[in-house]
C-alpha cells in the first residue's frame, strides 16, 4: 500500500487513520487471518513512528477487530464486519456503529403500549395489567440487515415516542434519559445459538434455518430497576459480541 493513503494534511490524528484502514481490510475480507500484524511491519507501511501504530492496534483490540496471542503477535479477526466490544454502554449499539463509521440506518414499526407477556412480565417486576411501550427494532449497516430487535420498556405514560423519533436517535433510553431523567445503570445478558424462522429470514435476508445470534437483554436503570427487555437476533456471520470477565 501506497503511503499516499494516509493524508498528513488533514487533521486527523495518522493512528485514526491507520485504524480505519485496518478495520476496513479487516472487515473486508482482505486482510489474512493468519498473518500478524506486527508494529515493524506496519512501521514500515505506513512510514510512521511507532506510537500511532501502537495506537491503532490497541483500538483494534478494545473493539474486536484484532486479537493478540501470547508470542504470536496481533492477529485480524476474520468474518464479521461488526464487532461489539464489551464497553459499549447500555443501549448504545446504534451510537457505537454510526461512531465506527458503518453508516447505520434504524427501522422501527409497531410502536403502541401492551400489556407484556407473562415471562417479560416477570422479569420486569412489572405489575399486573402494567402496560409497557413496546416497538420492534430493525438496524441495518451499509443498507443491509444487521439485527432485529424486540423491545419493551417500562417508562411513564407521558413517555410516547414516534417511530420516526424512535428511528433517528436508535435509542429509547436516550429519549427516556432526556424527557424524564431515567438513566441507564447497566444490562445483563443471555445469548445463545438459533436457527431464522420464517419471519426472521425474511426481514434479516438469509434462508431459512441460518444460524443466527439471539441476545436477551434486561435493563436496569440507575438505583436498580428493570426499565426494559430487548430480544435481538443478529445475523451470525456479521456480527462478534466480545465480552470480558474478571477473576
Amino acid at each position: 500500500m501506497a503511503t499516499g493513503e494516509l493524508d498528513h494534511s488533514s487533521g486527523v490524528p495518522l493512528y485514526r487513520q491507520i485504524k480505519d484502514l485496518l478495520r476496513s481490510e479487516i472487515s473486508g475480507g482482505s486482510a489474512d487471518p493468519q498473518t500478524p500484524m506486527t508494529e515493524a511491519q506496519l512501521i514500515d507501511r505506513f512510514t510512521v513512528s511507532r506510537a500511532p501504530i501502537r495506537q491503532a492496534l490497541k483500538e483494534l483490540t478494545i473493539e474486536g477487530y484484532v486479537y493478540r496471542r501470547q508470542g504470536k503477535g496481533t492477529f485480524p479477526v476474520p468474518g464479521a464486519r461488526v464487532h461489539r466490544p464489551a464497553d459499549v454502554r447500555p443501549g448504545a449499539l446504534y451510537q457505537y456503529l454510526f461512531e465506527s463509521g458503518l453508516h447505520p440506518a434504524s427501522k422501527v414499526s409497531g410502536v403502541e403500549r401492551v400489556e407484556p407477556p407473562d415471562p417479560i412480565r416477570d422479569r420486569l417486576g412489572a405489575e399486573p395489567h402494567e402496560r409497557l411501550l413496546h416497538f420492534v427494532r430493525l438496524i441495518l449497516v451499509e443498507d443491509e440487515p444487521l439485527v432485529e430487535a424486540d423491545v419493551y420498556i417500562r417508562a411513564p405514560e407521558g413517555f410516547d415516542p414516534t417511530a420516526e423519533e424512535l428511528a433517528s436517535t436508535g435509542s429509547a433510553f436516550e429519549l427516556l434519559e432526556a424527557e424524564f431523567g431515567i438513566a441507564l445503570d447497566r444490562a445483563e445478558h443471555e445469548a445463545w445459538a438459533t436457527s431464522a424462522d420464517t419471519g426472521h429470514a425474511a426481514t434479516l435476508g438469509v434462508p431459512e434455518g441460518s444460524p443466527l445470534l439471539a441476545i436477551e437483554t434486561i435493563f436496569y436503570a440507575v438505583g436498580g430497576l428493570p426499565a426494559g427487555w430487548r430480544s435481538a437476533v443478529h445475523r451470525a456471520e456479521e456480527f462478534k459480541y466480545r465480552f470480558v470477565t474478571n477473576q
